[in-house]
């Protein structure tokens, strides 16, 4: 019994993972920066194994070897699994932005391009320019209607409507 208490076999590597080991535990915990705390989860696994291999052909104690390597395994997991939910949602949010136009121009894009149409012809036959306010008379609708389907990815006409 007093050989094994002695030797101090895989002990060092034993100290420097479960260092490594309470670092990646604290950073898996921050969000958004937690997934990069896998690099040294991975490091201090590495070095507890190791020391954990050396104390078992040593026959010495092996106690806080296996703490460090606990600690970095669990400290590696949540920081894996926050990577791959980050990774998740900014793939779900690529693909709502590659849908949401689409969608918003299918819903919206015709109930809204007609009303603009409805003001600008409703203000082209209004005959009291007096009332009308003066900086809504400043634009072409011509060039607002071919801007309008331009945008909407449509040709413009060859006349503007109400003419």
């Amino acid at each position: 019994m007093d050989e094994r208490r002695s030797s101090n076999a895989g002990q060092g590597f034993g100290v420097a993972g479960f260092v490594i080991g309470i670092i990646t535990l604290i950073l898996s915990f921050i969000p958004c920066l937690g997934m990069y705390a896998v690099i040294p989860g991975v490091i201090a696994i590495i070095f507890s194994a190791v020391g954990y291999s050396q104390a078992s052909t040593a026959n010495a104690p092996k106690g806080l070897i296996i703490a460090a390597l606990v600690i970095s395994i669990l400290g590696t997991s949540i920081a894996s699994w926050q990577f791959v939910t980050i990774r998740r949602a900014t793939t779900k949010l690529e693909r709502f932005g590659e849908e949401f136009p689409d969608v918003f121009s299918d819903e919206f894009g015709d109930e809204i391009r007609e009303k603009i149409r409805r003001a600008i012809e409703t203000i082209e036959d209004f005959e009291d320019y007096d009332t009308i306010p003066a900086d809504s008379l400043d634009f072409d609708s011509e060039e607002m209607i071919e801007e309008l389907e331009r945008l909407e990815g449509e040709k413009p006409e060859d006349e503007a409507p109400g003419e």
